[in-house]
């Protein structure tokens, strides 16, 4: 550089790059073998991509949450997602410690990376893997770069793997908590069916009651026929005594049958003063005692009405589960893959040429940089560089 000169042109520019060729090339050539040398050690990496396809609009699960469903999660997901996609959604999961931690544990990745804490894993996997939404077809891709393509491939189906088992673990629906009320409460209908039936089957057979109404219709007709054959009796005895015509053998006959019959009339009636309803019962098979009938009647009714509501309920508890699961595997939201990912045949990293060329391009202007700099020292510094570098030009022009 002339230092004289006011005014300094691309000339001057040009003589002091010209003057620092022998340094230029010099550092260009260094940075070349370096950077041949570097990206030849580099080790080589494979990167492996799983695609999924968007939620879909109206399904469940996640979608269900940030359309704001009034189900067990709606509200959290109301703020957690506020502002946000189910596609954008899907990316902060697969992003999460959760999926993370699955990865770690799967594929050793401690080990694998060579460190001691769990932050650095999550550090170093955040850095080989990439989450994007494509603009135009909302697709997710899932993409994983590792040393070996086989396991890069199946980090990355993991990734999804990890995105369906916390989509189902979130997917609360409607369906499914209806599901499982209805299936706690068919067993304890069940239970409540059994024991009335139970206590009704108990009944029938201690008083031997199959139909009520028959059995009460053939114990009036039962005593109507004996209060006949009674005043039948008591009419014939009466007849012998107003005429005079009473035989002893006869009347005594008569006396002993009215009392039988009057006895048997008692039993059939359930009349205190003669066995009980119990004895009656059994002595006259399946004969209920007519002052029995409204009491068990009563109970029969009860436990009868009582058997019906309860295999009503079952049959109405029965349906309404089945509608549920039906409703609950319907509301699943299974992550849809459009692609899984595939052991890639050729490698993504290092690109070599690039790392070559960036280093050279860097070296060159770093070289320029420095004889502009080393141009504007003194004399003697300039002398001193070089000799360094081995360039007399450098003494003179600057």
């Amino acid at each position: 550089m002339k230092e004289d000169s006011k005014e300094v042109t691309l000339a001057d520019y040009w003589q002091v790059i010209y003057a620092s060729r022998r340094m230029i090339l010099t550092c260009v050539l260094l940075a070349l073998v370096i950077s041949v040398v570097v990206s030849l050690l580099l080790p080589e990496t494979y990167r492996a991509t799983a695609r999924i396809l968007p939620p879909q609009s109206g399904a469940t699960g996640l979608a269900s949450l940030i359309a704001g469903d009034e189900g067990l999660l709606g509200t959290m997901a109301g703020s957690l997602a506020a502002g946000k996609t189910p596609a954008e959604l899907y990316v902060g999961i697969l992003q999460s410690r959760s999926v993370a931690d699955k990865l770690a544990e799967r594929f050793g990745l401690k080990k694998l990376y060579r460190v001691r804490y769990r932050e650095d894993v999550y550090r170093k996997l955040a850095r080989f893997t990439e989450v994007r939404i494509d603009r135009r077809s909302r697709i997710i891709s899932v993409s994983v770069e590792d040393r070996d393509p086989v396991r890069a491939a199946a980090m990355a189906n993991t990734y999804v793997e990890a995105l369906d088992g916390i989509n189902r673990r979130l997917n609360i629906s409607e369906g499914q908590k209806k599901s499982r009320f209805l299936e706690q409460r068919l067993k304890k209908v069940e239970a409540d069916l059994k024991r009335a039936e139970d206590l009704l089957r108990a009944f029938q057979e201690k008083y031997r009651l199959v139909s009520l109404q028959q059995q009460a219709e053939a114990v009036i007709k039962a005593a109507a026929e004996l209060r006949a054959q009674i005043i039948a009796s008591r009419t014939r005895l009466e007849v012998l005594r107003q005429f005079g015509t009473e035989r002893q053998n006869e009347a005594v006959r008569l006396r002993a049958e009215i009392k039988e019959l009057e006895r048997q009339l008692a039993r059939l009636e359930g009349s205190s003063k003669t066995a009980s309803s119990s004895q009656a019962v059994e002595d006259r098979g399946a004969m209920v005692p007519l002052s029995r009938l409204p009491e068990l009647g009563l109970e029969l009714a009860r436990l009868t009405r009582e058997a019906k509501i309860q295999e009503k309920l079952y049959g109405l508890i029965t349906s309404q589960y089945e509608l549920a699961k039906i409703e609950a595997a319907r509301d699943v939201n299974v992550i849809q893959v459009l692609d899984r990912a595939v052991a890639p045949e050729k490698k993504a990293g290092p690109n070599r040429p690039a790392i070559v060329m960036v280093s050279c391009f860097m070296a060159l202007m770093f070289a320029i940089l420095l004889a502009f700099v080393i141009a504007s020292l003194p004399g003697s510094w300039r002398q001193k560089i070089a000799a360094l570098f081995g360039d007399d030009s450098m003494k003179d022009k600057a």
